[in-house]
């Protein structure tokens, strides 16, 4: 169904009118206050619909499939010059 403001810019052109700017400008600011208070309302409800509570994770511990091994010192190698020159 045609909004009240599209019936105007429709029944002005039939009726000769050259300039319907005025027409579309007030269409415009109509449906675009209307769209904003649709907007306003969609947001309104869900600021005010109180958030469920937020459940407190456990830190459970992991499993480990890795068994623990006897760790061996690496080999460390001597860099430095014992010889003799």
């Amino acid at each position: 169904m045609p909004t009240q403001a599209a019936l105007d810019i429709v029944n002005a052109l039939f009726a000769g009118k050259k300039d319907v700017s005025d027409y579309v400008a007030t269409g415009m600011k109509t449906t675009a206050v209307d769209a904003i208070d649709a907007r306003k309302a969609e947001v309104g409800k869900t600021i005010l619909t109180p958030e469920p509570p937020e459940e407190e994770e456990v830190e459970q511990p992991e499993a480990s499939t890795e068994t623990e091994t006897e760790v061996t010192p690496e080999e460390s190698t001597d860099e430095t010059d014992q010889g003799g020159n």
